[in-house]
């Protein structure tokens, strides 16, 4: 049955609403004719209709639906938000308000009520995937992953081909270090796709997660190759550069200056991967051609500078720093005027230019270290912590550096409890300072309190979980005191992906092997690291044990006494020896 409005034709009414938009917000009623002008006559705010739908007013509904939508096409929220609400309560089941209304909310920064609407919504339309996905995305923003998760899961129950859920599943799960939930999600893309993008893509982010670089490179290959651009050769340069693989980066940036040569961020990029692998030469021929192009020839001429002092062409990064200072006051230049008045053995002349950096310049924290080690060197050490006594006191100028120099300068004295005394500070005033940690973990070794210290690598690791060195101290001296060997073999290999061809953690993974009693393994691992480090006494000697504990005697004496001739110190060679003596 039709209520009192109905009569009207739909073109009529929709005509007279129109002119209304002109009017305060009131009901589509009749008019009055007035001596004056015409006017809208108020009537009552519409009533909420029966449940069964039999006096829906469609007519209604859609009179305050034109109404909200003009109000918030000029941006008058409160007033849609009203008028949407008044067309609901005409017709309760109108769907285009119902998903109108919670965009609204988020636009009006109600971001609590709208996920309220669409949960109310989705409860009685648990089959609309459009109000499910708007909500997942409030849970996302407000932090609430386990509440989008349960969403996307329902939508793939109802569209398990929805590809753009499925990889939103696959990324929350790695949010929350589910990655073989993640993988496993995201790899039934592949079986109807075996070469889409961004599953593959998707794939190769979530090994990185998971620390199985191999399978990030493997993944990331087969995509370029199918999927060239540049910012997919962005990506991968960083995540070569992070493995140290710069020959890698190099060829990936040459890749794109390939297609464009005038590619400003990619030649600097090549540039630093060439200076990685030592082809100097080759990084300055870079720079030269890219000078004639960019529109910051200064930054060019500094980094070429730096490549020359790298090279000790000291005469040639002179004149072009001069020539930069000529033109303008420079901090950078400045500073590496002083690395070479430093490198020529002139200290007062690096001090008097380091001295004319600003604390707000960039260089200003490097300049504070040079200093620092000029002063030392000069035997002026009391001056030296004077300088960073001074800067620590400042509440403005301040760094986690500064605490780091001071306590070195107090540990090359001697004064190890000073040295602890200011990283305690330091660490209290940085508590989330990975440097600071890592400094005070090598710092109690030394003063060979060895649990403190592993307590402040596992503190290193808790802040930055890919921090190579601290993986490798964990890892090494778990594995020197026979404990948490599994996961020190753990560690041990997470630092070695990040550094596949770092010597030290070869040796750290062979000497875990070996208390594992994998004494092939072990022998593997420590000739490989021998092959890197071949002046190491320490691997020489491990390689020595290994030798030793599989009966190979007689290499076992040639790593022995290798290590005792590397050994300078009179205790370790003592020891070596005695070593040497039982086999003989």
């Amino acid at each position: 049955m039709r209520n009192r409005n109905s009569f009207i034709s739909p073109f009529a009414f929709t005509f007279l609403c129109i002119l209304s938009l002109q009017i305060s917000l009131s009901s589509c009623a009749g008019k009055e004719e007035q001596p004056t002008a015409p006017a809208i006559a108020p009537v009552p705010v519409p009533q909420p209709q029966d449940a069964t739908g039999e006096n829906t007013d469609l007519a209604c509904s859609y009179f305050y639906f034109l109404w909200g939508t003009h109000a918030e096409s000029n941006k008058k929220y409160s007033e849609a938000q009203e008028a949407y609400e008044k067309a609901l309560i005409c017709d309760p089941e109108a769907d285009y308000i119902l998903k109108k209304l919670p965009v609204l909310l988020i636009k009006m920064g109600k971001q609590q009520a709208a996920a309220q609407w669409l949960r109310e919504a989705t409860k009685k339309n648990p089959n609309d995937i459009d109000s499910q996905l708007l909500l997942a995305r409030l849970d996302i923003n407000s932090g609430d992953m386990n509440e989008a998760i349960q969403i996307y899961e329902k939508i793939l129950e109802l569209a398990p081909d929805n590809s753009t859920v499925r990889l939103r599943l696959g990324y929350l799960y790695s949010q929350q270090g589910r990655y073989k939930e993640g993988e496993k999600t995201i790899k039934i893309l592949l079986t109807k796709d075996p070469n889409s993008y961004f599953a593959l893509l998707y794939l190769a982010r979530l090994a990185i997660q998971s620390a199985d670089y191999d399978t990030a490179a493997t993944l990331y290959e087969k995509i370029l190759l199918q999927n060239w651009s540049p910012e997919l050769v962005y990506e991968m340069a960083e995540f070569y550069g992070m493995r140290e693989q710069y020959k890698r980066v190099e060829q990936l940036y040459a890749s794109i200056l390939a297609k464009e040569p005038e590619n400003e961020q990619a030649a600097l990029g090549r540039v630093h991967a060439l200076l990685l692998i030592d082809q100097g030469k080759e990084a300055l021929a870079e720079l030269t051609r890219i000078r004639a192009l960019s529109s910051n020839p200064t930054d060019i001429d500094l980094i070429s500078s730096r490549i020359l002092i790298r090279m000790q062409n000291f005469d040639k990064a002179n004149a072009l720093l001069e020539k930069i200072l000529a033109r303008d006051e420079s901090s950078a230049a400045r500073y590496m005027l002083a690395v070479i008045r430093y490198e020529q053995k002139k200290q007062e002349a690096a001090l008097a230019h380091l001295r004319k950096i600003n604390h707000n310049d960039k260089e200003f924290e490097n300049s504070i270290a040079l200093q620092t080690k000029i002063l030392s060197e000069l035997k002026r050490t009391p001056e030296a912590i004077t300088l960073l006594k001074k800067l620590i006191e400042s509440a403005s100028r301040r760094q986690p550096l500064y605490y780091s120099l001071l306590s070195g300068i107090y540990v090359t004295q001697n004064q190890l409890a000073s040295g602890h005394e200011i990283l305690s500070k330091g660490i209290e005033r940085y508590p989330d300072n990975v440097q600071l940690f890592f400094e005070y973990g090598l710092l109690l070794e030394q003063e060979g309190k060895q649990n403190e210290a592993i307590s402040s690598m596992e503190k290193v690791i808790e802040l930055q979980s890919d921090h190579v060195e601290a993986l490798n101290y964990l890892g090494y001296t778990w594995a020197d005191n026979n404990v948490h060997l599994e996961k020190a073999l753990e560690y041990i290999k997470k630092a070695i992906a990040l550094k596949p061809d770092n010597g030290y953690i070869l040796d750290s993974l062979g000497w875990v092997y070996f208390h594992m009693g994998d004494l092939e393994k072990a022998r593997i691992e420590l000739e490989h690291a021998i092959a890197l480090e071949p002046d190491d006494p320490y691997i020489q000697e491990h390689m020595g044990d290994i030798y030793q504990r599989s009966g190979q005697k007689k290499k076992a004496l040639n790593a022995y006494r290798k290590a005792k001739e590397l050994f300078k110190e009179q205790n370790l060679q003592e020891k070596i020896q005695q070593k040497i003596d039982e086999i003989e």
